[in-house]
């Protein structure tokens, strides 16, 4: 079960992103999770919420933005999203192509309240 990785490396980076500022509490953060990750936003929603337990990140929301799996066409140059990318593409059949979107596992925001005066 790889979501628990996910979501340790997750709260060492928010952990790493507050080091040397003021107390705060982490109310949401937001993950870009691709397709190809083969990541389970719910599975990894509820690793994150136990390993957040005891942290400024207890209690905070997992917003998870699902990025479909995009694929260009080497033969012709279409875009388009795709179940497999080894599926033909659907202007020439051609089956070579080059994943542009859905490798994505990227945390990009934190949403953070103050404490103290």
């Amino acid at each position: 079960m790889h979501e628990v990785a996910v979501a340790q490396q997750m709260l060492e980076v928010i952990r790493r992103t507050l080091e040397g500022r003021p107390p705060v509490r982490v109310r949401v953060a937001r993950l870009v999770l691709g397709q190809l990750t083969c990541v389970d936003p719910e599975t990894l929603s509820f690793a994150f919420e136990v390993a957040c337990r005891g942290t400024a990140a207890e209690g905070c929301r997992l917003e998870v933005e699902r990025v479909p799996l995009r694929v260009r066409c080497t033969a012709c140059g279409a875009e388009e999203e795709r179940g497999d990318p080894m599926a033909p593409c659907e202007r020439c059949g051609d089956r070579r192509g080059e994943v542009v979107a859905g490798r994505e596992l990227q945390l990009t925001t934190l949403d953070v309240e103050e404490h103290g005066p």
